[in-house]
């Protein structure tokens, strides 16, 4: 089935957001193990530097205990600062695992941080993405927001895109078959479940 009109897609999030949501607090933690596995062996992930991800609400799967895995291992780690400007934005803070953290917009937790500090999420090495659905061609159903499809539209006119790795992560059920695409939204590199990985190249999502 395609989703191509907006209350369709307004239903597949109100359907695979109440699905992630009644998971267990015991399912959660083991797909986030798993989650957490399968990202360590993605090929090319121990030769980054910067890792942005999320910090996951609504039944999110959890990337904090990979992105933490990799700050054990040396690497530098970010949670998003989210901006409602007339033009929604996203930019990163550096997480510490063992600081407190703050709420931030809609009241997800972000690092303490100085404005002046944060990141532009084409500097990340990889981008670790929240989605609410996405098909076999890797394409992405987010929130609705438009931050990161906004924060990263300038990348879509570069003539060669050379970082971040866009990697979309999801639980295996938020698969759908098929997934109509915007003209604004970005393509991923990949998706990532608790399952395995699905590579995407880049521009051929559709």
């Amino acid at each position: 089935m395609v989703m191509n009109t907006v209350d369709e897609k307004r239903q597949l999030r109100r359907q695979m957001r109440a699905r992630r949501r009644a998971l267990s607090e015991t399912e959660q933690g083991q797909a986030a193990e798993k989650l957490c596995a399968q990202l360590l062996r993605l090929p090319g992930i121990h030769g980054g530097r910067r890792f942005g991800a999320y910090f996951a609400s609504d039944g999110e799967i959890d990337p904090l205990p990979a992105l933490e895995s990799l700050i054990a291992r040396g690497r530098i780690g970010y949670l998003p600062v989210l901006f409602g400007t007339q033009r929604p934005r996203v930019r990163f803070a550096r997480y510490f695992p063992d600081e407190p953290l703050q709420a931030g917009r809609f009241d997800i937790p972000v690092p303490f941080h100085d404005r002046r500090a944060l990141v532009d999420p084409v500097n990340l090495d990889w981008l670790l993405m929240p989605l609410v659905a996405f098909d076999e061609g890797g394409n992405r159903l987010g929130m609705g927001g438009g931050f990161y499809d906004a924060s990263l539209a300038a990348c879509r006119h570069r003539r060669h895109w050379r970082r971040p790795l866009l990697i979309g992560l999801a639980h295996e059920f938020q698969r759908v078959t098929r997934l109509e695409v915007d003209s604004w939204d970005i393509p991923l590199d990949g998706i990532l479940t608790e399952n395995g990985f699905l590579p995407v190249q880049r521009g051929t999502a559709n």
